[in-house]
């Protein structure tokens, strides 16, 4: 596991009871997640002041996964932090700090994923289409190249319009399929729009991007020096690679327990 563990207690920052108290609520809410992993438990945190919640940062550890939700067009506002603990199935959201690590915390999501980051598929015509649009000029000067992009782009929409939350993951191997230059910018760009990006140290050097599609993402795996190992289309509410399993919820809440006695010892 790439995950780092919570930190020892720092001098002069002791674990209040407002504080553990909170650490308790975590623990309850892993508990519900446990029984229904879908739906995303939101612990209270409403009475930890600022510097308790930076502790609960500290305290709660780094993860493998770590990301971004950018505002919808139209929106004001910075993007929404994602960080999974050490724990995993106990995710932290708020904002990035400007210097260091960490997360300012806003709030704390228990369970499979965030309910931000889940996109129920949908349908798409415009993909059904193999992304062709009748007043597109770039999309007219590309068709020419094209040998595999459309059925590609019919086939994803295929699986979203099927889509059922008892199906594994459909996956489209980009980099296994034989491609023209053509097909890679067109894929690029139909794919494009999508607001939330990730990153899993779980798999590797992976990252997990969506696209302007519900429930259509992009997953990319690369070696150490930065080249690409595979691209994959993914039809999913929440790819593999971020979603906390149910083994996963399972084991974290036993390291959990652990953990609070841990903290418990320290109360000041």
């Amino acid at each position: 596991m790439t995950a780092r563990p919570p930190e020892e207690r720092p001098e002069g920052e002791p674990v209040t009871r407002t504080l553990f108290s909170a650490l308790e609520r975590v623990g309850a809410a892993l508990e519900r997640a446990l029984a229904s992993p879908a739906l995303p438990q939101r612990p209270e945190l409403g009475d930890l002041t600022p510097g308790e919640r930076r502790r609960l940062v500290t305290l709660l550890g780094e993860g493998e996964i770590s990301g971004s939700v950018q505002a919808s067009p139209g929106e004001d506002g910075v993007a929404l932090y994602v960080r999974e603990s050490f724990h995993p199935g106990i995710w932290m959201m708020g904002v990035k700090p400007e210097k260091g690590e960490g997360v300012v915390l806003s709030h704390i999501e228990v369970g499979r994923a965030p309910g931000i980051l889940v996109q129920r598929p949908e349908p798409s015509p415009f993909l059904e289409s193999g992304g062709l649009a009748s007043d597109d000029p770039i999309a007219d000067q590309l068709r020419p190249e094209l040998m595999n992009a459309l059925p590609l782009m019919m086939e994803a929409a295929q699986h979203l319009a099927e889509y059922s939350p008892d199906k594994k993951n459909h996956r489209i191997f980009l980099n296994k399929l034989p491609l023209s230059e053509g097909d890679a910018k067109w894929i690029d760009r139909v794919c494009a729009g999508g607001r939330i990006a990730l990153a899993s140290k779980g798999y590797g050097d992976c990252r997990v991007v969506s696209t302007g599609f519900s429930g259509l993402w992009r997953v990319l795996y690369s070696n150490p020096e930065g080249i690409p190992l595979l691209d994959a289309l993914c039809v999913a509410d929440i790819p593999d690679e971020i979603a906390a399993a149910p083994e996963d919820l399972s084991q974290s809440l036993a390291d959990y327990r652990e953990f609070l006695e841990w903290v418990a010892r320290d109360l000041s």
